[in-house]
């Protein structure tokens, strides 16, 4: 009986690595060569060129690489930008954890390509009133403190090197937090989010 278990085990256990061989076989080197890359290079940087060449704000990200078809990661965004009564709303800082799916990425792609994403964003943005004092016109700053939840969509390119593009974009509806402090006029309901990132997976 005992022997009987014995080759028992070690039949199945050949049958299991006879399998697991077969798919490696039939993994074109494309394939062989993105898993190797994978499963090394998981942690990807990054910062948003168009917002800092723009003077917008400084926009890192992070992001890990959970297989060929997923990641999660962690946008930064810090304003720099000086409103001088430009823009009604302007962003001075804001978090932003997300999921992304990847699609197509059974042999051209891994972790890269066109992806959706689902995000929560937690923001601070200011308005400038102006309003009339003496002989000159006054600024009143307000700040206020927001979440949003939405979705995005892009597309990475990364190369063998691990030298990547991202570009994306995404909209948000806000939860209405910052409505509880505002009795004079109306905040926006949604909130933006995208860029063109260059970095590095490593």
């Amino acid at each position: 009986m005992k022997k009987l278990l014995l080759f028992t085990t070690v039949f199945l256990i050949s049958i299991n690595c006879i399998a697991q061989e077969g798919q490696n076989d039939d993994q074109t080197d494309s394939q062989k060569r993105l898993d190797k890359f994978n499963e090394v290079k998981k942690h990807e940087v990054s910062l948003d060129v168009v917002a800092a060449i723009a003077g917008l704000g400084i926009n890192p990200r992070y992001e890990y690489v959970l297989g060929r078809y997923s990641g999660v990661g962690v946008d930064l965004n810090i304003g720099i930008l000086d409103n001088e009564d430009t823009f009604d709303y302007y962003e001075t800082f804001s978090i932003t954890p997300y999921y992304r799916q990847y699609f197509f990425s059974k042999e051209d792609y891994g972790a890269k390509g066109f992806y959706g994403e689902g995000f929560l964003k937690y923001y601070s943005f200011r308005t400038d009133n102006s309003f009339f004092s003496g002989n000159s016109n006054d600024f009143d700053t307000t700040t206020f403190n927001e979440i949003s939840m939405g979705v995005g969509i892009g597309w990475k390119w990364v190369s063998d090197s691990g030298f990547l593009i991202d570009v994306g974009i995404g909209i948000g509806r806000n939860l209405g937090i910052a409505d509880d402090r505002n009795e004079t006029f109306n905040l926006p309901e949604i909130s933006g989010r995208g860029g063109v990132n260059f970095g590095w997976r490593f």
